[in-house]
């Protein structure tokens, strides 16, 4: 028996959840808008932070592991790489209406060219290594675990899977206009245009969309989804609330979150024991994945230093801090490192012992006898006890 299916029919209207955003600190949204020509990234507050601009009908962007960024630019017949500065690395032209660009785990980038008809794979050199030919308006691709090409055909009203020689080994039909399609742990998240919704078949789905474009399910639950007509990005949780927007935008067509990864716990380095009052240095050292700089928090314990803020200092920079300690115990040293977003890392701990002076304890008896039967000898000794 079918499980009865979630729907939420969204009026355009909807106002902003008092729920609030549920981002990750740092987070960011990567946005292509085809009829501005550009693509922006996002904070939380809508701010622009990252932008490529002069573009012609951009249709779809992904941000990199290597930091660049892919982007598919319909109105050249191109998609092209390019880095932070936005200067291009990286292309390939001579497209038919490019629309989406997905880079393989290979290296490899798999595209599709809605007025050309096909899906192809190209290689770092921009050869052709794969292709599926005779497609109606090809929409978007994405490779699958098992190595098969998921293709939504908007013409057709269907997503299908093909295999590696191009054979239809699984498909999907009855579809209104599908533009979008992202593969889930409980199944597809489809997003259907002209049918003016987002679902997951079976479990979950919102209606009222202006022109859907494309949609993504976060890693917080929540979906994210492009109103091309409506110009705004909108994020919903699971009951259709809106907890965060973008609107006033100019033909949205593909959108990504950024999570920002936070740093890695820190290492520290040095004295594990030592004296009281004498000035000791340790070391410590944080790697972040965004190579955003880091700020480290230290908790030496103790009375006297307390907690205390250092930097910010690059990614991977060795940072050497002093410290002293004023009376004995067994401390530990508490540190986490924070990039400038926000994100914070694991605590590291250091236990560091300062232990009590041990007193000398003179054996009067045995220095007596030795004093008498060396009359001679020990002479600083005798002079610093006064004998």
């Amino acid at each position: 028996m079918m499980a009865p299916v979630f729907t939420i029919a969204m009026p355009t209207s909807l106002e902003k959840s008092s729920s609030g955003i549920n981002w990750q600190s740092g987070s960011t949204t990567l946005i292509t808008e085809s009829l501005a020509g550009r693509v922006i990234e996002v904070d939380s507050s809508g701010s622009i932070v990252w932008q490529k601009t002069g573009l012609n009908a951009p249709k779809d962007a992904e941000r990199l592991g290597n930091g660049n960024t892919l982007i598919t630019e319909s109105g050249m017949g191109r998609v092209i790489e390019v880095d932070n500065g936005g200067n291009i690395l990286w292309q390939k032209t001579g497209l038919n209406d490019p629309i989406d660009a997905e880079r393989l785990s290979n290296g490899n980038t798999l595209i599709t060219e809605h007025i050309g008809k096909k899906v192809i794979e190209v290689d770092s050199a921009g050869n052709e290594v794969w292709n599926k030919t005779d497609l109606y308006a090809p929409k978007d691709a994405e490779r699958l675990d098992n190595g098969n090409i998921l293709i939504v055909e908007y013409t057709g009203g269907r997503i299908i899977e093909v295999d590696n020689s191009g054979n239809i080994v699984w498909m999907k039909t009855g579809l209104d206009g599908p533009v979008d399609v992202e593969i889930l742990d409980t199944g597809m998240l489809i997003t259907e245009y002209l049918g003016g919704r987002v679902f997951e078949g079976g479990v979950w789905e919102i209606t009222g969309l202006d022109g859907p474009a494309d949609a993504e399910r976060l890693d917080n639950g929540n979906t994210l989804i492009v109103e091309y007509t409506g110009g705004r990005i909108i994020e919903v949780d699971n009951s259709g609330n809106i907890v965060w927007e973008k609107t006033g935008l100019l033909g949205p067509i593909d959108a990504e979150r950024l999570n920002n990864e936070p740093p890695n716990a820190p290492t520290i380095d040095g004295p594990k024991n030592g004296k009281v009052g004498v000035e000791y240095k340790w070391t410590f050292i944080s790697t972040d994945p965004e190579e955003d700089n880091i700020t480290y928090y230290i908790d030496w314990a103790d009375e006297c230093g307390g907690a205390e803020w250092h930097g910010p200092y690059p990614s991977g920079e060795e940072v050497t801090i002093a410290h002293t300690y004023t009376y004995e115990n067994t401390f530990t040293i508490n540190t986490l490192a924070v990039d400038e977003n926000g994100a914070e890392s694991n605590w590291t701990y250091f236990e560091v012992t300062m232990p009590k002076n041990k007193p000398f304890n003179f054996n009067f008896n045995l220095l007596s006898w030795l004093f008498e039967r060396f009359p001679n000898a020990f002479p600083i000794l005798r002079h610093l006890l006064g004998l």
